[in-house]
């Protein structure tokens, strides 16, 4: 016997190799995701467990535009005006889009700090405009 030979016969044999199982055609979903797939504008589309979802609904948010209150009032909110989107979805339906807003506090404003308000309020205004084109 050589001395290869015999070095191999202390190896263990090789298994026989496992069978290759193909992968799915569709992959599956992430366990806990919704069906329908996010919008573009869907601020947890790469966090698909970060959604609002039950066992038939998924909603979906963007990103929440504010204008600020520029001079709060006593205890007074921070933030006058939001706006963002939302969908929901249900079972494997695309439900529609909507823009949603919400209003807070009173403003008591001099002239500068109206003039400072006004300019936010009209790039906010100019966001709302975008927001709209993404509604579709």
């Amino acid at each position: 016997m050589s001395v290869t030979e015999a070095v191999k016969s202390l190896l263990p044999a090789a298994a026989p190799a496992a069978p290759v199982i193909p992968p799915p055609h569709s992959p599956a979903a992430p366990a806990g995701s919704h069906p329908t797939p996010c919008p573009s504008w869907c601020r947890d589309r790469h966090s698909p467990l970060s959604h609002h979802f039950g066992p038939t609904s998924t909603w979906h948010w963007s990103p929440q535009y504010q204008v600020p209150n520029p001079r709060p009032l006593d205890g007074g909110p921070e933030t006058l005006l939001r706006a963002e989107l939302v969908r929901n979805d249900e079972n494997s339906a695309t439900g529609p889009v909507s823009l949603y807003f919400q209003a807070e506090g009173d403003v008591d404003l001099s002239a500068d700090e109206a003039d400072i308000f006004i300019a936010q309020a009209q790039a906010w205004v100019d966001t709302l405009r975008v927001l709209r084109r993404q509604m579709g």
